[in-house]
């Protein structure tokens, strides 16, 4: 959301948040909420009061969710005050059957709803909401950071990696490591890197450990960004292997995805949710079965056997970033959408 902000020179943008102070703030008005620390509810209880006090002072065009679960907060202001709300929405938070009727609510009340990828504009569809008010608004990203960055000195042997949490079992780890033996049979000197931290990561751990991987698997932990850009520029190849669950999980769009674009590595991802939109199959990556170890074994072989394919898939997900995914192309549709909000409202 600050990205976005930062992009909208010709708007007033008041942002309300909970994160702690940053260099982001530079140049907006940012309320940050201290009662995020007393619970969910009572942060949406003050969340709600501080947006209805300062829509009535402020007098917003639009109000901007940037997750369902803010959405709560923007219903006083559109009923009382006629303020439109327009919400993001991602994936497994629409998907999610536990509270799925609070959320068809609260996607029914938006004025539109932004859908990160086409299919969360069907998940967002199913909830009931009209066609007419989705629109697919891709997230961006700073592709300069991982094009400019500068080269580490590669470690021996070949570097697959993987950038996520490890929390829930739909993002595909478990799947990656179980490829390994057949990975490493044809490709003896393959290292599988883990950037992220979860619960998971005991089971994951043993399970590298069960079926004979450990020693070429390495769990580094949460790590900052400028790691992670290290770790894009170090490695050959990106894998996302995320799968759609039935509990409701999927990957929205896949921003990874796009990190590795930008830093002209080739991905191999899951045929599932939102990667589809963030992989172009055959020219930026390949796209998978995210349940089907041969097939994963099978795409990784094929771009780490073939330096020179990588090397081309690489490029093209680097130049598609940068002619179609920065966050100024981002904003840019962004604008457009709100025009069209505002539109509807006069």
């Amino acid at each position: 959301m600050f990205e976005l902000a930062h992009r909208l020179p010709e708007a007033d943008v008041t942002v309300m948040t909970t994160v702690a102070p940053s260099a982001n703030d530079a140049g907006l008005r940012v309320i940050r909420l201290a009662s995020s620390r007393a619970g969910r509810l009572a942060w949406l209880a003050h969340l709600t009061w501080r947006t209805f006090i300062t829509c009535i002072v402020h007098r917003p065009d639009v109000i901007v969710c940037g997750h369902v679960i803010t959405a709560p907060a923007a219903i006083l202001p559109t009923w009382v005050l006629r303020v439109p709300f327009v919400t993001f929405a991602y994936a497994w938070e629409v998907r999610l059957t536990r509270a799925r009727r609070l959320t068809r609510f609260l996607l029914r009340q938006s004025a539109m709803v932004l859908a990160i990828s086409r299919f969360t504009e069907m998940a967002v569809q199913a909830c009931g909401v009209p066609a007419e008010r989705i629109r697919i608004l891709h997230p961006g990203v700073s592709h300069e950071r991982f094009a400019a960055a500068r080269k580490p000195q590669r470690s021996p042997g070949r570097m697959i990696l993987t950038v996520s949490r490890l929390n829930e079992r739909y993002k595909g780890h478990d799947m990656v490591i179980r490829a390994l033996p057949l990975v490493r049979a044809k490709c003896p000197d393959i290292r599988y890197v883990v950037a992220g931290e979860g619960q998971l990561r005991p089971y994951l751990t043993q399970l590298a450990a069960s079926i004979g991987v450990d020693d070429i698997v390495q769990f580094a932990g949460e790590v900052s960004d400028e790691v992670v850009i290290e770790l894009m520029q170090a490695c050959d190849l990106v894998v996302q292997i995320s799968r759609e669950s039935a509990d409701g999980g999927a990957e929205g769009f896949g921003i990874v995805c796009l990190e590795a674009a930008a830093a002209s590595k080739p991905v191999v991802a899951g045929r599932s949710g939102g990667l589809t939109d963030a992989v172009i199959d055959g020219v930026t990556g390949l796209l998978v079965d995210p349940n089907d170890l041969e097939a994963i074994a099978d795409a990784i072989l094929t771009i780490l056997l073939n330096p020179d394919l990588g090397s081309r898939l690489g490029r093209a997900g680097q130049a598609r970033v940068a002619n179609e995914f920065t966050w100024d192309h981002m904003a840019q549709r962004a604008r457009s959408i709100f025009r069209e909000v505002l539109a509807q409202r006069t």
